[in-house]
């Protein structure tokens, strides 16, 4: 089969990552020579060319960055997003699926995951979320309200996942502060501090 016909029958086909140039124009039956080359010039940017794993890490790295810095992601919903990015030709290999596994270590390794991401899994939404998930007493909403005054504005709103927080806001003479804590005592000293190092 001729080269050019070859490189046409696999990109119709999505089979377009490719160790090297080299492999692929061996592939077809053809030598590696100047005019097979200079055929391959004409198609190469329809492949993709590095090992499996390099194109699999290009995708996680992409993902990745696209993350809010410091945030949390769902590892499984993280997997099928980059698994529909990869080229067919990698997924439908035994094994060629980017895994969870995978994933992981990405997040473990700074060169990727430089925007400080971590892996959501059961345990660690239950333990972000366990300081919002309260039932206030009157008393405490009363102390929450006890720290109002002129350009400070305190309330206790409820999100959209049925958690609780404290909304600190203030007025212009204040350096307009819009800010949340988790519902407890130790937010009240903060915010406290706050809104005595405002008043100096």
């Amino acid at each position: 089969m001729r080269l050019k016909e070859f490189l046409e029958i696999k990109i119709k086909k999505n089979e377009i990552s490719w160790d090297n140039r080299s492999q692929l124009i061996k592939a077809s039956g053809e030598k590696v020579n100047g005019n097979n080359v200079k055929i391959l010039k004409i198609y190469e940017k329809e492949f993709k060319f590095g090992s499996i794993q390099k194109i699999k890490d290009l995708e996680i790295l992409k993902y990745f960055s696209k993350q809010p810095k410091n945030s949390f992601i769902s590892v499984e919903g993280a997997k099928k997003i980059i698994n529909q990015n990869l080229p067919k030709y990698i997924t439908t290999k035994p094994k060629g699926e980017v895994s969870t596994t995978l994933i992981y270590s990405r997040l473990n390794d700074p060169k990727f995951n430089k925007n400080k991401l971590k892996g959501q899994t059961l345990d660690n939404q239950v333990s972000k979320f366990k300081d919002y998930d309260v039932k206030l007493s009157d008393s405490f909403v009363q102390k929450v309200f006890n720290l109002r005054e002129q350009g400070i504005y305190l309330s206790i709103e409820e999100t959209s996942r049925g958690s609780k927080i404290i909304r600190l806001k203030t007025s212009e003479n204040y350096s307009n502060l819009n800010k949340s804590f988790p519902p407890n005592e130790d937010s009240l000293k903060k915010i406290k501090k706050i809104i005595d190092e405002q008043k100096k």
